[in-house]
């Protein structure tokens, strides 16, 4: 009887783990129609059944998009220009959106995130490195500005606080080529530099995207111009010392301003801290695609796979559960998921067109 119930269990269970355990739902800013898009993603047994929902319409042109960490509340924002503003959404039920607040920012900015507690939503430019923080109130409405400031050098790519909230860093890609570390005060929503202020990556590398382990005290940073993941130490006083510089593939041409070649995007871990993906976009061929990494017990990293991706990966993401990468492939107006085997190998398993290239998505649970 017990080997009946046990071979039993061997049988059902890979049922329970293709179930809705994992289903969740994609949105993704459409700046052509003024909108946010959602695509319901439900992986079963038979495969992954993937669904758009009805557009939500937003008072301006979207591009980006973060989750408040109880993931009941979304921020939508508009582009890095002269005119910007931030929405508010409550996350319903089957995925269905209600908007709470809009609120125009003083600042240009780019990318977009929610410190760990929930209270501050945080945005850094692009074109200006001009960084402000907001109030998030508990009911996910926006308020006014809590903090703001600018970096030493343009081309800021990415704000995130770390896992333990004390602290954030703001990487600059190209010829600004930075690292800046600060202290972040989770009281009043500030940031103060750390000394050294610059963990000075090395030359060219251009560090783009962060994702922090979910046990160890290690950062990891995508390299937009070295095309390949640098990891960090994250000391107690928050300085990051550099651990493992590890490369994807070579440059065809040496980089140069303003001409578009191979470039690294973003980066993204599973859950359990077992895998990392770091994107490769080529602007001039077609070798588009993500890289695989076993992170290891350390914390450092060894390559596993490389999987060709349709036309410029912009965004990655990791489904709840993570069983499932998510990849916006800009250029080909399209996102696809791709199962993830225990390895690190892609195999696609379904993939839907949107009206324009998306370059930022997020994940909400179902």
């Amino acid at each position: 009887m017990i080997r009946k119930c046990f071979l039993l269990l061997l049988t059902i269970l890979p049922l329970i783990h293709a179930s809705g355990a994992d289903s969740f739902t994609i949105f993704v800013p459409d700046k052509t129609d003024q909108q946010l898009l959602s695509v319901h993603v439900t992986p079963s047994a038979e495969g992954v059944a993937i669904k758009q929902g009805a557009p939500f319409k937003l008072p301006f042109s979207p591009a980006g998009t973060a989750v408040h960490p109880n993931g009941k509340y979304l921020i939508v924002t508009a582009g890095d220009g002269d005119k910007t503003a931030a929405s508010s959404l409550e996350v319903l039920d089957a995925g269905k959106l209600r908007l709470l607040s809009t609120t125009r920012l003083d600042n240009p900015h780019g990318y977009t995130s929610v410190d760990r507690n929930g209270r501050y939503f945080m945005i850094v430019s692009y074109r200006t490195g001009a960084v402000s923080t907001y109030h998030i109130d508990e009911q996910g409405m926006l308020g006014g500005k809590a903090f703001s400031m600018k970096t030493p050098k343009p081309e800021a790519h990415c704000i995130l606080t770390t896992p333990d909230n004390r602290f954030a860093y703001i990487p600059c890609v190209k010829n600004n080529n930075a690292l800046f570390q600060y202290a972040f005060d989770q009281s009043t929503g500030k940031l103060s530099p750390l000394e050294p202020f610059n963990a000075m990556p090395p030359a060219m590398f251009g560090p783009r995207h962060i994702a922090y382990h979910p046990d160890l005290p290690i950062a990891y940073f995508s390299n937009e111009q070295q095309l390949g993941v640098s990891v960090y130490n994250i000391g107690p006083d928050g300085q990051l010392t550099d651990r493992q510089h590890a490369t994807t593939m070579q440059r065809r041409s040496p980089f140069e301003q303003g001409k578009r070649d191979l470039h690294a995007s973003d980066i993204a871990l599973t859950p359990d801290g077992k895998l990392l993906f770091v994107a490769v976009r080529d602007f001039n061929g077609d070798e588009d695609c993500v890289f695989t990494f076993r992170i290891e017990d350390d914390g450092k990293l060894s390559h596993a796979d490389r999987t060709k991706v349709g036309d410029i990966p912009w965004k990655l993401d990791v489904s709840p559960n993570g069983n499932y990468l998510i990849v916006s492939e800009s250029g080909a107006n399209r996102i696809t998921i791709f199962e993830i085997d225990p390895y690190g190998s892609l195999s696609p398993s379904a993939s839907i067109d949107l009206p324009s290239g998306a370059t930022d998505l997020s994940i909400v649970t179902n």
